[in-house]
């Protein structure tokens, strides 16, 4: 009986261990967040949804700016998405591109755990 209330519990208290992302909307969020960065940079911000199991509170999602972004922009953040479900190059679940917006007020309580070109990345 026991197991099975904990069993509960977890599935009850954790939906995003079990939440699917979809593909799509998450190339879309990593253009919009870091499409100016590089692979690396678009794969830090990939491996950063997938450690964070949603895109909420994710900007790039809705960037207006996504639409306007060639091809192979799209192209490199679909293998960027893509690789970022073995290649986990961070743990962090937050990030910020602190040299166009400075530190934002939540990253006293977070650590910083990577940062690549224009963006860190927190825990």
């Amino acid at each position: 009986m026991r197991y099975w209330i904990a069993l509960l519990l977890i599935l009850v208290m954790c939906p995003l261990a079990h939440a699917k992302i979809d593909d799509s909307l998450a190339v879309r969020a990593i253009i919009g967040e870091a499409g100016n960065q590089g692979y690396y940079g678009m794969l830090a911000v990939a491996v950063g949804i997938r450690n964070r199991g949603t895109l909420k509170g994710v900007y790039g999602v809705r960037a207006k700016h996504v639409d306007r972004e060639p091809q192979w922009v799209w192209d490199m953040a679909r293998m960027a998405w893509a690789e970022s479900e073995t290649n986990r190059i961070h743990s962090g679940t937050h990030w910020e591109n602190i040299k166009a917006f400075g530190a934002p007020y939540w990253v006293s309580s977070m650590e910083m755990v990577y940062e690549y070109k224009d963006h860190r990345f927190y825990r």
